[in-house]
């Protein structure tokens, strides 16, 4: 386990509640970390109710911990900053409050939107993992079988997460991932 927060974004955490597979997350991580904004996104009315409830049970059980930006608070400043910039005008409430906490506490982003976070990586020097690279850690570890790790993929996959290749057999297997290239936590 690594000893640096993990702050998540909707859509990381979202590709494991959305097929019921948070158990892979709890073998890797002793507790993840969301913001209140996070938690506001995954609690509005287009959200599934199973992945709500699946979320709550976290919550409830403090699995998932969930973190405010307090006003006037180092992280709230980063995060207004980032909001009011140029550079942050199309960017998500949820991104941008995630990069904040990661600054602030030196800690990891959980996203899969590289399209966003990509500019506050480079330009905080921030670690950043996604959906494929945690899904590819336990099966490294040898928590889950090729098989499970095959099967969670393709479910994440027909549910509409954005995956770097079409399956997990094709991803394994690229010597030169995007991620090892960019400094991305393995």
């Amino acid at each position: 386990m690594n000893d640096k927060p993990i702050f998540y974004d909707t859509d990381c955490l979202s590709s494991f509640l959305g097929v019921n597979k948070i158990n892979i997350l709890e073998k890797l991580y002793s507790q993840i970390i969301i913001s209140t904004t996070v938690k506001e996104e995954f609690f509005n009315q287009s959200t599934p109710n199973p992945i709500k409830e699946r979320l709550q049970n976290c919550i409830n059980k403090n699995y998932v911990q969930i973190k405010d930006l307090e006003l006037d608070s180092k992280e709230f400043n980063t995060y207004y900053e980032l909001y009011t910039s140029l550079e942050g005008e199309n960017d998500g409430k949820g991104e941008l409050t995630t990069i904040a906490l990661a600054k602030t506490y030196n800690g990891i982003i959980a996203s899969n939107n590289l399209k966003d976070i990509c500019k506050y990586i480079k330009k905080f020097n921030l670690k950043h993992i996604t959906t494929s690279v945690i899904l590819q850690t336990p099966y490294k570890k040898g928590h889950i079988t090729l098989n499970e790790a095959c099967e969670t993929w393709n479910k994440m996959i027909n549910n509409g997460i954005k995956l770097p290749e079409k399956s997990f057999k094709d991803y394994i297997s690229k010597k030169d991932h995007l991620c090892y290239q960019k400094g991305v936590l393995s």
